[in-house]
């Protein structure tokens, strides 16, 4: 396919602000990355409350704070049952009814809602503007029980975080990130089992002098007691282990259905859920590392079991809220604005190119408004004055006419008494991107444990078949071949666990892929999609491929020995303008050994 220059620049804008928003997401099994919703600093607190546990709608939270926040949002984790049906859900603050919110499942694409799993949710908005003085009431409900409804629509969690202003206070730097990230084992994702272990979140704009106090808060949904997990910070474990329940030597279980109890005490019991806050002080840096991990191979041999009287992780567990706060003394000395997410969009000779980058506030409010300088070898292409919103970022981006050649790109943001953000890139501009796929034989690392059923039809089916036994017992109906009936219906039933447990292992592999630039320009950021057997098994994110330069990575795989096709596409969204696209896939069958 050929590209076409006659696209509409406001198509292009569109589209880079939707990938740079935090808050526009997009369903995807494997999870959604944590992103900041808001950061900044507040001479007060940043203040919480929530109602947690699963539960049927509708679910209410209550907070009184003391005065107008600067800035506010409100969540809910609603349990959609599957991926594949769609349901609503509302938020109703102080008496007044929000917009319905949709809940789409695999083709989740609104603002706001973040879908992983198989339908799991966790919804987002802001109401900085709804807020008052007083006691406020956030009250969720969904579409669980209305006619036609299929989703299961119970509520995981409502909850507030606002920042709230406070006289002779202290300063507190504040971030704010949200997400849904989808941790679990084998077996849990389709016909060709994936895992995920561990996710790393990245924390910075931080200052690491004179901190009084520093705050880690966190939620997890989906969580399961009795079956460890961890969070790190900085590569410090957090939390103890719990004081009841059977643990291996060394074991946490952050995530154990009870809130309020990782660093001792007995909590308060949170069906499915876990809100957690960690005393961080000490501990935190200007670039922090937020880890959250689903368990951890502790006998080593090769898998994190989740089954038996001590098993080593979870079978699956959403984090999807933390905040970081840091508490100085007195108030900050300024404003400090930084430049991130810089990408260039369509920059081949001759193309309507846009250059586009998220500007942030990470210190104390602005007394006016931000100048951002777009420059393009130093010269000033555009320059514009805005006004950052509550959450402290903005995404801005402006139209370039690329010029064959190689430049630097840079973004600067400056406002008055703020420390000024500046961020640069240099890009190769001539013809078009042209991304070149290839695939190289897998190589085996180790096996794992054959995926588990996650389907209760089998259990269901044996107490079915007992009661239907139990039933003629009692009736006196005690004829041999009434007897002999139900015991065969119970093997039957039964069958399928027989079927799902059947010896052998899957196995780890390693898939080499690179992918070249072989055009005259550099690419934006963009996707790569990877397929076993034709089932979609992860999803890469690319930060840029230059001109004439050449990414690889190592795939993990896990997949019974044996024939295999493996397919790998670049830019399955066509977010790369390209020349040819008929080279980004390659599609290959391998001897799995």
């Amino acid at each position: 396919m050929h590209i076409t220059r006659s696209a509409p620049l406001a198509c292009i804008f569109l589209s880079i602000l939707l990938f740079a928003n935090p808050c526009v997401a997009l369903y995807d099994f494997e999870g959604l990355a944590f992103r900041p919703a808001a950061q900044g600093e507040v001479v007060g607190d940043v203040v919480t409350a929530g109602e947690f546990g699963l539960n049927n709608p509708p679910m209410e939270c209550r907070i009184t704070i003391d005065r107008a926040p600067d800035w506010a949002r409100i969540y809910c984790g609603v349990w959609g049952g599957t991926e594949r049906y769609s349901g609503w859900a509302q938020f109703t603050v102080n008496g007044r009814p929000m917009e319905r919110i949709t809940l789409h499942g695999q083709d989740d694409i609104m603002e706001g809602t973040y879908c992983a799993g198989h339908g799991v949710y966790w919804i987002a908005k802001d109401v900085t503007d709804l807020l008052v003085p007083g006691e406020n009431t956030v009250t969720v409900s969904t579409s669980k029980g209305e006619p036609g409804n299929k989703i299961d629509g119970r509520i995981y969690a409502v909850m507030v975080v606002a920042a709230i202003k406070k006289d002779g206070g202290d300063a507190t730097r504040y971030v704010v990130l949200e997400g849904n990230e989808n941790l679990h084992g084998e077996g849990w994702s389709g016909a060709n089992p994936t895992r995920r272990d561990r996710v790393e979140v990245p924390i910075g704009g931080i200052p690491a002098d004179g901190v009084k106090k520093a705050e880690l808060s966190v939620l997890l949904v989906a969580t399961n007691r009795g079956q460890p997990d961890y969070i790190l910070f900085n590569g410090d474990d957090l939390g103890t282990t719990p004081a009841t329940g059977s643990y291996l030597p060394g074991a946490k279980d952050i995530g154990n259905e009870r809130s309020y109890d990782a660093t001792g005490g007995v909590g308060v019991e949170t069906r499915y859920v876990d809100k957690e806050s960690f005393d961080v002080t000490g501990m935190v840096r200007e670039n922090n590392l937020l880890v959250f991990e689903r368990g951890r191979d502790i006998d080593g041999d090769g898998n994190i079991s989740t089954i038996g009287a001590t098993p080593e992780g979870e079978d699956y567990i959403h984090p999807v809220l933390a905040i970081l706060t840091v508490r100085r003394q007195g108030n900050s000395a300024a404003p400090a604005l930084s430049v991130d997410s810089l990408e260039v969009a369509n920059a081949y000779a001759g193309g309507d190119a846009a250059i586009s980058a998220v500007v942030r506030n990470t210190g104390s409010p602005l007394s006016g408004p931000v100048t951002v300088r777009f420059m393009v070898d130093g010269d000033l292409l555009e320059s514009r004055e805005v006004t950052l919103p509550p959450e402290g970022w903005m995404a801005i981006a402006v139209p370039w006419e690329a010029l064959e050649g190689t430049h630097v790109i840079s973004v600067e943001a400056s406002g008055k008494g703020a420390l000024t953000g500046k961020a640069d890139k240099s890009m190769k501009v001539g013809t078009p991107p042209d991304l070149v796929v290839s695939v190289g034989q897998p190589v085996r690392k180790e096996s794992v444990a054959a995926p588990h059923p996650t389907t209760p039809f089998p259990l269901a089916g044996l107490a079915g078949a007992s009661v239907l036994g139990w039933w003629l017992y009692s009736r006196k109906v005690r004829a041999i071949p009434f007897l002999l009936a139900s015991a065969v219906i119970a093997v039957a039933l039964l069958a399928p666990i027989a079927t799902a447990e059947e010896p052998g292992k899957f196995v780890t592999y390693t898939l080499p892929i690179g992918i070249r630039n072989a055009g005259g320009s550099g690419t934006p950021a963009f996707e790569v999609t990877v397929l076993l057997d034709g089932e979609k098994v992860t999803v890469l994110s690319v930060a840029g491929v230059p001109a004439g330069g050449t990414i690889r990575e190592e795939v993990s795989l896990y997949a019974m020995p044996g024939t295999h096709s493996v397919s790998v596409i670049a830019d399955e969204k066509g977010v790369v303008p390209e020349q040819e696209r008929g080279n980004n896939r390659a599609d290959a069958r391998f001897e799995f050994p």
